[in-house]
């Protein structure tokens, strides 16, 4: 079966873990970054997690799977075991020659290479890498980045002999090819078609370069000069989100018909030609798209091999619209770990300090606080690894700080998976200063912090049971500590929780600029009630935004980024007035499947309570905005358990 296979094969990977021997040397160790490579010997196909060490200060922690093109010429395997990690701040020359790097979880410091960089990439000049790899009669195309510095984006100008400039602008395009060979992050493209056709002999002419440089693009060895009709836009949009070895997931809509859900193909190339591995409808509910209005979200897929591939074979899999020639790029942040959890919505205790007049969760018959206990966080930990970045919850419901040893159950999580876990916090009780401080220093992927309102009484009336002095208090702590620790290491990313009410409504979009300009926000995200029979009247009645309101809000939320605010918005945008005069809204109904248990699907959604109380389920969207209505498929403990990741592969 392909569980034991999976299995035995999880087995002996495990096995060997414990007889690695490592390769690999730190290249470049400037004041502003760090780069090198690092293979395991006996695993030569393997990606080795690795941190950037400090005086016993862990600054960063990544995997070794960068392409190097040098690593291929003097025969380090395929290539794929560079590593690069520039600082959030600089270092002194001091903490420069001390910082290290090391295999994840060994004692093992690489060594600083013969000829080791010192040079801060920013002082080195511009080393271009790039080529012209389409020029036509009408359209110019190819790709150019700085070696140096490879974050930047190079401005380019597309020229006629002698020095007339046809066209200026970035070279900052997503190629997915780009990826796949290792050039950095892909977005080093520039695509360019003319006002007007030129001549033949005109086309031959054109030449690209950074502007104001000498530097000319070479020509791609295999320059197209077919015309740009032939590579038109498609109509088709999407990506590869993840390709492992075990699984394909991504998604895919068709631009000019958002109510068509396509069918994919999942190709594997070979010498005798391309074998379809399978076909599958994208038609799986997206959060991101569904949070971003994009369509009604639903153009997702995933699919899980009959036979894990080989790393090779994962590599060359691509995928497109059935019968089309087009094949979906890969995203900018491909995931090629197996990770069938999507995520793992955990409470370690089962009450909150707080009694907001809006929240989901009816505490009127919470009477007494249950904590988790070590042996059930430590059973819940078995699931960490297969989980994706950011998703391992630490609080769903609840106000996690109300466990006493909540610093003590995040030091428990390995430190390659700290990048996993965060939690909400309404930082409404006082902490002490060592709280803040080992946050900071916790290598967390986020913290979300609930806040309405920086007007202390419009704070106050709705998170009920606070005192906005105790919420600035901890606010301020949490940013100092925050920002103490950014000059040495990486910490969690802050996330903003703002609920919409008529008390606040005016208050919002200054609010969200402010929380992301001085407040160190990496993301808003403005959210409409949840209804149910546990908010009162007078305050739904008081409180919840009409449909012109919200109309207002949306239209100034407009001058945001999508990537720095999500706003959720009631289904439809209709707001209150569509409930004025009828009762209160029944309770959610919670469905019990009948159906048989291989109904699920990849990824699984995990709810865990304190208890270690374990749900499988899936959330059924009727629209945008609406409340989910949850969907159970396993419901068991965790500690019954003795190998969670072979059943989930049993449903």
């Amino acid at each position: 079966m392909v569980i034991n296979k999976i299995a035995q094969r999880l087995s002996r990977l495990a096995g060997r873990q414990q007889t690695q021997i490592y390769q690999g040397y730190i290249d470049e160790r400037s004041t502003h970054h760090i780069a090198g490579w690092l293979r395991n010997l006996q695993l030569p196909g393997q990606r080795i997690a690795y941190e950037v060490v400090l005086e016993d200060r862990i600054l960063h922690s990544g995997m070794a799977d960068g392409f190097s093109p040098i690593l291929v010429q003097v025969g380090v395997g395929d290539g794929y075991h560079a590593f690069r990690h520039e600082f959030a701040l600089p270092l002194s020359e001091a903490q420069r020659d001390q910082v290290y790097v090391r295999p994840t979880g060994t004692d093992i410091k690489l060594d600083l290479a013969p000829a080791l960089i010192t040079t801060p990439p920013a002082q080195r000049g511009a080393e271009y890498q790039g080529y012209l790899d389409e020029r036509s009669t009408q359209h110019v195309a190819g790709w150019v980045r700085d070696l140096n510095a490879p974050d930047r984006r190079i401005e380019i100008e597309i020229l006629r002999p002698p020095q007339t400039i046809l066209h200026r602008g970035l070279a900052d395009q997503f190629n997915p090819v780009l990826v796949q060979v290792g050039v950095g992050d892909g977005n080093y493209a520039f695509r360019f078609h003319f006002d007007e056709p030129l001549t033949e002999a005109e086309r031959d002419t054109i030449f690209v370069r950074p502007a104001g440089s000498a530097h000319i693009l070479e020509h791609a060895p295999q320059l197209r000069t077919d015309p740009a009709s032939s590579t038109a836009p498609s109509p088709y949009q999407g990506y590869v989100d993840d390709r492992s070895m075990f699984h394909v997931s991504g998604w895919v809509w068709d631009a000019t018909d958002l109510t068509k859900k396509l069918n994919v193909e999942i190709v594997l190339p070979s010498a005798t030609g391309a074998k379809i591995l399978a076909t599958v409808t994208a038609d799986r509910d997206n959060q991101v798209l569904r949070a971003q209005n994009m369509g009604d979200g639903a153009y997702g897929f995933y699919h899980m091999f009959a036979e894990p591939v080989t790393e090779a074979e994962r590599d060359q899999i691509f995928i497109r619209p059935q019968g089309t020639k087009f094949v979906l790029p890969l995203s900018p942040a491909l995931n090629t770990e197996y990770q069938p959890i999507h995520h793992v919505a955990m409470d370690i205790v089962n009450n909150c300090n707080l009694r907001c007049p809006f929240c989901v969760y009816d505490y009127r018959d919470t009477n007494k606080t249950e904590f988790m206990t070590d042996e059930t966080f430590d059973s819940v930990l078995r699931l960490i690894p297969y989980v994706t970045d950011g998703n391992f919850w630490l609080s769903c419901l609840h106000e996690a700080t109300l466990h006493p040893k909540l610093l003590d159950f995040i030091e428990r999580v390995p430190a390659q998976y700290r990048k996993k876990l965060f939690f909400t916090t309404n930082l409404a009780k006082r902490m002490p200063p060592i709280y803040f401080e080992k946050l900071a220093k916790s290598g967390m992927h986020n913290i979300n912090i609930s806040l309405e309102s920086l007007d202390p009484a419009v704070y106050e009336r709705l998170r009920k049971g606070a005192k906005f002095k105790f919420f600035q208090e901890g606010w301020v702590s949490l940013l100092d500590a925050f920002a103490r620790a950014g000059t040495h290491m990486e910490v969690p990313k802050i996330r903003y929780n703002l609920m919409a009410y008529r008390s606040n409504l005016h208050e919002i979009p200054a609010l969200t600029a402010f929380l992301l300009a001085e407040k160190s926000a990496y993301q808003v995200e403005i959210r409409n009630t949840f209804d149910g029979p546990q908010i009162d009247a007078d305050f739904r009645d008081a409180e919840f935004l009409t449909t012109a309101e919200w109309a207002w809000l949306a239209k100034e939320m407009q001058n945001f980024s999508p990537h720095e605010v999500v706003l959720l918005i009631p289904p439809g945008g209709v707001g209150h007035d569509r409930y004025a005069k009828l009762p209160a809204p029944a309770a959610p109904a919670i469905e019990t499947v009948a159906e048989p248990i291989g109904s699920p699907t990849r990824p699984y959604n995990i709810r865990i309570a304190w208890d270690g109380t374990l749900n499988v389920y899936a959330e059924k969207i009727r629209q945008p905005g609406a409340p989910p209505t949850h969907v159970d498929y396993l419901v068991t403990n965790i500690h019954a358990l003795e190998d969670p990741l072979a059943a989930l592969f049993a449903l």
